[in-house]
């Protein structure tokens, strides 16, 4: 579901939920779409879909009122209507607890994809917008600034939370869901979809990468030379297999028993505690083909994975005092900028 390039929305139901006025407004109608909505809510899906954030989970509980009512919308398209105003009517009901949840629009589409159907459900925060407004009095023209209480995210902008929902809803897949929550203690992952968490091999994949780069700005503060090796074999491993076995992993990477246990400390407080780990390569390629490197904190390089490896045109030397040189080679021309 996460390498979904295209969607087709085939329907979108939207419900206003305005905590400030204590009020569920229901629409009796799907959204009608036009060009300039259509666009809205593609961005918005495939911008969350494929976010480094986005998490898998599944339903949580015999019971669940999410699942059975994306259920009933994926066996009977006709139940949309009905089964997204009873979806309005819980999500309003969760975020009623939470004192600190903002009103918004809520959202349940119905997409198809290359891999199947899904329901997207988006919560579209209100934020306050400014717009001008014109006002003819007898012979005279004025102009005024208003503010909208209720505008919507544009385009440029990420969602507050969402859930992608796919279609079988089964026990055979990975997981149920893709959840996009930067809180996910809060209301959405716990009261609405009632999360439990997963891991799929894009998950394990960030994770890992993540874990590693924090530890080894921690443990190799000040020896570039460790630091730049320790990188290189992650990244070599990252981009080249498809299953890493954890054990084998710190061996590859670390030279000391002391700083393999604080290696593995951190994967273990990060969720990673089994010993053979899948590897999502196809991610890995993306996140980690190009370079930013940051040299003591005043210098900037960008560069390919390709020419970081080409040593014709880019060389790290070891000093094998803790410090490197980093080489330039065959420049034919630069700009500044």
């Amino acid at each position: 579901m996460r390498n979904i390039d295209e969607i087709i929305i085939n329907k979108v139901y939207i419900s206003a939920l305005d905590k400030e006025n204590n009020a569920l407004v229901l629409s009796e109608a799907e959204l009608e779409l036009n060009e300039e909505t259509y666009e809205y809510f593609e961005k918005h899906i495939l911008r969350c879909i494929r976010d480094d954030e986005a998490k898998p989970g599944r339903f949580e509980g015999d019971v669940n009122i999410v699942r059975e009512l994306c259920k009933e919308i994926f066996e009977e398209e006709d139940d949309f209507l009905l089964s997204s105003k009873k979806l309005a009517q819980f999500i309003y009901k969760c975020m009623g607890n939470d004192d600190k949840e903002q009103s918004g629009d809520f959202a349940v589409c119905l997409c198809d994809s290359q891999q199947g159907l899904f329901i997207a459900l988006l919560k579209l925060n209100y934020s306050d917008s400014y717009s001008h407004f014109i006002k003819q009095e007898e012979d005279a023209v004025t102009i005024n600034i208003g503010i909208n209480k209720t505008g919507l995210p544009g385009l440029g902008q990420k969602l507050a939370r969402a859930a992608f929902v796919r279609k079988p809803i089964s026990k055979v897949d990975e997981y149920d869901f893709l959840t996009y929550d930067k809180q996910p203690e809060g209301y959405f992952c716990q009261a609405f979809l009632r999360v439990s968490p997963v891991r799929d091999k894009r998950e394990n994949t960030r994770i890992i990468q993540k874990t590693s780069e924090s530890f080894a700005r921690r443990a190799f503060k000040d020896n570039a030379q460790e630091a730049e090796g320790f990188r290189k074999k992650l990244t070599d491993t990252l981009m080249q297999e498809d299953r890493v076995n954890v054990e084998s992993l710190m061996q590859n990477l670390l030279p000391t028993e002391e700083r393999r246990a604080e290696y593995k400390a951190a994967l273990v407080n990060e969720g990673i505690s089994e010993t053979d780990v899948t590897i999502d390569r196809e991610w890995a390629e993306k996140k980690l083909k190009r370079k930013r490197l940051k040299v003591d904190k005043s210098i900037e390089l960008y560069i390919d994975d390709e020419v970081y490896n080409d040593k014709d045109k880019f060389q790290i030397k070891r000093n094998g005092d803790g410090t490197i040189d980093i080489i330039l080679k065959n420049v034919k021309n630069y700009i500044e900028r």
